[in-house]
């Protein structure tokens, strides 16, 4: 495999990328980018990923099946939430076996209900563009990282932070959702692991990750929610073909200004995509998710597809 490519789009991402769960479509991609398990990292080694994406939810969905809204009285029927995410991560190999990465989000999200009130009803919509929750991640290889024979395996650990606002309203002044604040207001714990290896000209990679709120903000805490990713990589001349799976649960949030009944779920997606070098030291890549299986708690909003483009300098 080509080691531009191993290193270029290696290190943009060490931490787990949130998923769908709110009933209002709060969603960050659940494609993983971390590539950095293929090869041995360089020592002061620094990298730089910056990536969008674009998830439209406009499907509301109960269990697996597609739905339509209820129209209760008192409640409110959602429409549509479209994400547009800008996430910026800055990765710094100490050494040949530890890599730290910071990563920031800028949430940008259009979100539009109707809220189902007595005299009829009332359309309502929040648009914004905020930070999100900071991430800092640690990535420790536990392998021989000199050795040649092009596996690696290791642990993955670290915290999100509390740096997204839970404060956004609408130019109504009405406070949004909890779940479709860019914030959780929580702190999270990390954890997970990583092995990957090569088979021929073939880069295959796979990673699992937890992720616990240990702190709460208002009486709204978001539930655990663990992933699983395996992926490959694929040389097309000096363009690669990218291919993962990926599966994620998520478990319901809590709290009084929670919507534990309308939050989480199963999912099961495809990502396929492709990777072309741009000059020495960079790399563009581009991924498309198309959901394999959907199973929400309640009624919630879900997409049929999501998208993230993105490019990775080394340096």
């Amino acid at each position: 495999m080509n080691p531009t490519w191993q290193t270029g789009l290696a290190l943009p991402l060490l931490l787990l990328p949130m998923a769908a769960a709110a009933s209002c479509g709060s969603a960050f991609c659940t494609i993983n980018t971390d590539w950095d398990t293929q090869t041995p990292w360089q020592d002061n080694a620094t990298r730089l990923d910056l990536h969008m994406e674009m998830i439209h939810q406009n499907q509301l969905r109960s269990g697996t099946d597609k739905t339509t809204a209820a129209g209760v009285t008192g409640e409110h029927d959602e429409i549509k939430t479209l994400n547009r995410n800008m996430v910026a991560s800055v990765s710094h190999a100490f050494s040949s076996s530890l890599g730290v990465t910071l990563q920031a989000p800028l949430v940008s999200r259009d979100h539009s209900h109707v809220f189902n009130g007595v005299g009829g009803p009332e359309p309502e919509s929040w648009n914004f563009t905020r930070l999100g929750d900071v991430r800092v991640l640690a990535h420790l290889r536990l392998d021989d990282a000199q050795s040649a024979h092009g596996q690696a395996y290791g642990l993955i650990g670290g915290v999100k932070l509390p740096t997204g606002s839970t404060k956004v309203r609408n130019a109504d002044g009405e406070l949004a959702e909890r779940s479709l604040q860019p914030g959780s207001g929580s702190t999270d714990v990390i954890a997970g692991g990583f092995v990957s290896g090569h088979l021929a000209q073939t880069g295959w990679h796979t990673q699992m990750n937890w992720q616990h709120a240990v702190s709460e903000r208002q009486d709204y805490q978001p539930g655990d929610h663990v992933s699983l990713d395996a992926g490959v990589t694929y040389p097309l001349g000096t363009v690669h073909a990218l291919a993962q799976i990926n599966l994620l649960w998520r478990g319901h949030d809590s709290g009084r200004n929670a919507e534990p009944a309308d939050s989480g779920g199963k999912y099961a997606y495809f990502s396929p995509g492709l990777a072309m070098p741009v000059g020495h030291n960079a790399q563009v890549y581009g991924l498309v998710q198309l959901p394999l299986y959907q199973n929400v708690n309640g009624t919630q909003l879900t997409a049929d597809w999501a998208a993230t483009l993105g490019l990775t300098m080394h340096f």
